[in-house]
């Protein structure tokens, strides 16, 4: 999992490694070049991959170049996921990071797979953007709507 640098990034990467997860930190504004690298050799690997395409500063929803590039230099696919919780408390940030509350009911949604082909210009590579955009905002909707 990609955790950002920030003092927020702190609090998530302690919960994720008491969870069993392997944090890399980076994104965006700090540390974002050395985590692409190790992230691409962690996905050769075989590695599986959890990643708030939105970057550390937004905007909301926007997906940020790094996961394609990861997607492209891996082979790798990237699976649109959308989640939403209730009951849940949204934190008054850019991005409204929600947090469930205790016996929330959750529901997660996974859309088709999208690849970037290692060869893949750059007009295909901000065509499969837009994609991945629209279809992360579908199944978020889509969560939400289900509870």
């Amino acid at each position: 999992m990609i955790i950002s640098q920030s003092r927020d990034g702190e609090i998530q990467t302690r919960i994720f490694k008491k969870l069993g997860y392997n944090i890399i930190r980076g994104s965006t504004g700090r540390g974002g070049v050395r985590a692409l690298i190790e992230s691409i050799r962690e996905l050769k690997k075989g590695a599986s991959m959890a990643i708030t395409v939105d970057g550390p500063r937004g905007p909301s929803g926007v997906v940020q170049d790094g996961v394609l590039m990861m997607a492209q230099k891996s082979g790798c696919a990237l699976i649109p996921v959308g989640t939403y919780a209730k009951p849940a408390w949204f934190a008054p940030t850019w991005d409204r990071y929600m947090v469930p509350l205790p016996f929330s009911r959750a529901v997660f949604l996974f859309g088709d797979a999208i690849y970037v082909q290692a060869n893949a210009s750059s007009e295909e590579v901000a065509e499969l953007k837009k994609k991945l955009e629209t279809e992360i905002h579908r199944v978020q909707t889509e969560a939400k709507d289900l509870l």
